[in-house]
């Protein structure tokens, strides 16, 4: 069984180990010099302040384009792996000689599942190590690694990601019968999914920490134009390597502050900078002094609160979401084969009674007709039997 499995997935195994060969050769070499050029003496002094050396050229289109391809990848095996391996079959017929062999149909699919399934697995595997050691020089100098947008590029979640959509494809596949249309499902459901747990389900699985941030040395807020007015709203404090949940400006009683009494806060602080005059670096009239002086002045009646993750839950994160998908990948795999198995057997015991003949009643055997024998009636009234 395990033979035929591979026979019949072969073709994209191989097509799938050649395009991964080119792929790594790709990210080695490139990330050989990568490494070179940020080593981690120069590393360490561009973050104490010195000058960190910009990607230019290929090293900034492989920086955009190896995380973008690391996301792509769960969702095309899902979508060439997952939604064919079952649906191909029941779309073209075939399923009526797989069925009708001496092996179970539960087997025939437990195994075809494993095979094509951990080899999803290894591959997803596999690339995110790769792109996650290339990209680890400059996860080390942006310090963002807890981003969302860098967090499912890196570490062990593509497997998790791989998993869920290698399993929503086989899935849509039995359930919908038909190749095109379960791709399609695939790929919305694994959509749908990887979205609801980054905003919904990620930011909850570890309790978030909260920090106040001060308004000054330019930390806390920043300065907005509304029309020919300004104001302010919360900025991005500097927590390397965290995870912004949440920032609210509120007063020292922790309350949050709302826009009109922001604005008025501002008119009263910093009537300069509330008539339009924001410092953009584009030739902005204000003087850094005037900045400084308007954050103090603004630091006696609000602070910013922050809600963030930080960087010591970034494995725990990482471990938890790649479980959360591994359990539905393995429930939906179940339910799977709980739902073909019997469907499958009925059907094939359907067509089995169809072929079968039916048994033809056994004929009853009937004794010979004995014709009566002549009788004649005596003058006494006594019948005699003639021979």
């Amino acid at each position: 069984m395990i033979w035929v499995a591979w026979r019949q997935f072969r073709t994209q195994a191989l097509v799938t180990i050649g395009l991964l060969a080119a792929f790594a050769a790709l990210v080695l070499v490139t990330g050989l010099h990568l490494h070179h050029m940020y080593n981690p003496r120069l590393v360490a002094g561009c973050l104490a302040g010195g000058t960190c050396p910009a990607l230019n050229g290929w090293e900034r289109a492989l920086s955009d384009a190896l995380p973008f391809t690391l996301l792509a990848i769960p969702g095309l095996l899902g979508m060439f792996w997952g939604a064919p391996l079952v649906a191909r079959e029941l779309e073209s017929g075939t399923f009526r000689l797989a069925w009708t062999q001496s092996v179970t149909r539960r087997r025939w699919l437990t195994v075809r599942v494993a095979l094509v399934g951990i080899t999803a697995l290894a591959v997803a595997g596999l690339a995110s190590w790769l792109v996650s050691w290339w990209m680890s020089p400059v996860d080390a100098v942006n310090l963002d690694r807890l981003d969302p947008s860098v967090f499912t590029a890196r570490g062990v979640v593509a497997i998790g990601y791989a998993a869920l959509a290698f399993a929503l494809g086989v899935a849509s596949g039995a359930l919908i019968r038909r190749t095109l249309p379960a791709m399609v499902a695939t790929l919305l459901g694994f959509v749908a999914a990887r979205l609801a747990v980054t905003f919904w389900v990620r930011p909850n699985l570890l309790g978030a920490r909260e920090v106040l941030v001060p308004v000054t040395a330019g930390k806390g807020v920043a300065f907005v134009v509304n029309g020919p007015a300004a104001g302010i709203a919360p900025s991005a404090p500097p927590i390397p390597n965290a995870w912004m949940i949440s920032a609210a400006l509120v007063d020292h009683a922790h309350r949050v502050v709302g826009p009109a009494q922001l604005q008025r806060l501002l008119v009263r602080a910093c009537p300069t900078i509330a008539a339009g005059n924001v410092p953009d670096g584009k030739g902005s009239s204000v003087a850094l002094g005037d900045v400084l002086a308007c954050q103090r002045n603004l630091s006696h009646h609000i602070q910013q609160l922050v809600t963030y993750q930080p960087s010591s839950h970034y494995w725990p994160l990482q471990a938890l979401e790649t479980g959360i998908f591994l359990a539905a990948a393995l429930a939906l795999i179940g339910l799977t084969i709980r739902i073909v198995g019997p469907r499958a057997a009925r059907a094939a015991g359907a067509a089995a009674e169809a072929r079968e003949p039916v048994a033809e009643p056994p004929l009853l055997k009937l004794a010979p007709e004995v014709a009566p024998a002549p009788v004649r009636q005596t003058g006494d009234g006594e019948v005699q039997t003639l021979d």
